[in-house]
């Protein structure tokens, strides 16, 4: 087993001094079941004000998590119940959080010392298949999301349900109408198909939240090469994800894959999500792994991170909450990346497309 990397001055001051992003954390989904109080430091989760401040995060989308339950129009009332508690988290703590509209709001928060947080959605079933409510969730704040998530939608496919042969007529209008508003399209958990038909559709930049590479890991979530030297061709970015199962990793090296437990043991959509299983995470050195792949294919301007915290429960070993993020930049350093491609991964590079495409 590794031991943990020790976080060196260089580390800790090139962190400090960036801009430090993360594309993709389940919060919103703790937010609303569980109502804690997110300024003090939680047992339950991996996310709260204190540690993200000790993680030295400047910005993260806060994701709607939609699962596969119920009607579309369920999807729209949990998305709006979801949102809501985002919205009261910021009301409850301006000292802390600022809600982000664009790229001109993230650095304004960081130049106050505060957190930006935006709003994305995980499942794009949610705007039951009504461009007016596509517009109204812009209206409240909605600025990426993920086209599909477990299950195909009436109008794209998922990574593992395919129903339509990628995107039909209606999704081409969603990819261009949110473009057109000024929303980030996410292509994380949608089919390989689907993937190519949204980057034919697209007219801007659009990215991968929170992914990992197929060629490391063979998951159907994952990225193949193709398409993500393909994004990075298109200006578009990969965030890599940390999640265990998608890093995946060597037996011989001390990781199980993790195992959800039953059922039964889940109190909430929350416990879903993060309730711990038999299993342990792979090595720090196995997600960095996926770092360079994705560098080596895209060029380093085009990966980003998406760490999906609140929203597994096996993470690499070290890497247990964001309070550890500087060891990613520890790490990113020691596999021999220059200061500026390490700002570049840490946040730089999701602000360049935000500024185009907010």
């Amino acid at each position: 087993m590794e031991p943990e990397p020790h976080v060196s001055e260089a580390a800790k001051k090139l962190h400090e001094n960036a801009f430090v992003f993360d594309a993709h954390i389940d919060t919103a989904t703790h937010l609303l079941w569980r109502n804690p109080e997110f300024n003090t430091r939680l047992e339950a989760g991996h996310v709260d004000i204190p540690r993200l401040r000790e993680g030295g995060v400047d910005a993260a989308f806060f994701a709607v998590w939609i699962n596969d339950e119920g009607s579309d129009l369920d999807a729209l009332r949990l998305t709006i119940r979801e949102i809501d508690a985002i919205h009261r988290t910021i009301d409850a703590n301006p000292d802390d959080l600022i809600l982000a509209l664009n790229a001109e709001d993230v650095v304004q928060a960081k130049s106050e010392g505060k957190i930006a947080v935006l709003i994305s959605i995980e499942g794009g079933r949610c705007i039951d298949e009504d461009l007016g409510v596509l517009r109204t969730f812009y209206r409240l704040g909605v600025r990426s999301i993920t086209l599909a998530w477990g299950a195909a939608t009436g109008w794209i496919d998922s990574h593992n349900d395919e129903r339509h042969n990628g995107l039909t007529d209606f999704g081409r209008g969603v990819v261009s109408e949110m473009q057109q508003l000024g929303m980030i399209v996410d292509i994380s958990h949608v089919s390989d198909k689907s993937f190519w038909d949204v980057l034919e559709t697209a007219e801007r930049p659009i990215f991968a939240s929170h992914s990992c590479c197929r060629s490391l890991q063979d998951h159907p979530r994952n990225m193949t090469d193709d398409m993500i030297t393909s994004l990075g061709q298109a200006d578009g970015l990969i965030n890599i994800n940390f999640v265990a199962g998608f890093v995946g990793g060597d037996p011989a090296t001390g990781y199980r894959h993790s195992e959800k437990p039953d059922a039964a043991e889940m109190k909430d959509p929350f416990d879903f999500l993060t309730k711990k299983g038999v299993g342990e995470g792979p090595p720090i050195s196995r997600l960095m792994d996926h770092f360079d792949h994705a560098i080596s294919l895209a060029g380093s301007s085009h990966v980003g991170i998406g760490s999906d915290y609140d929203g597994a429960s096996h993470f690499p070993i070290g890497l247990d909450d964001i309070s550890k993020m500087p060891l990613v930049t520890e790490s990113l350093l020691q596999r021999g990346h220059s200061p500026e491609v390490v700002e570049g991964i840490l946040g730089a590079n999701d602000l360049r497309l935000f500024r185009q495409t907010l």
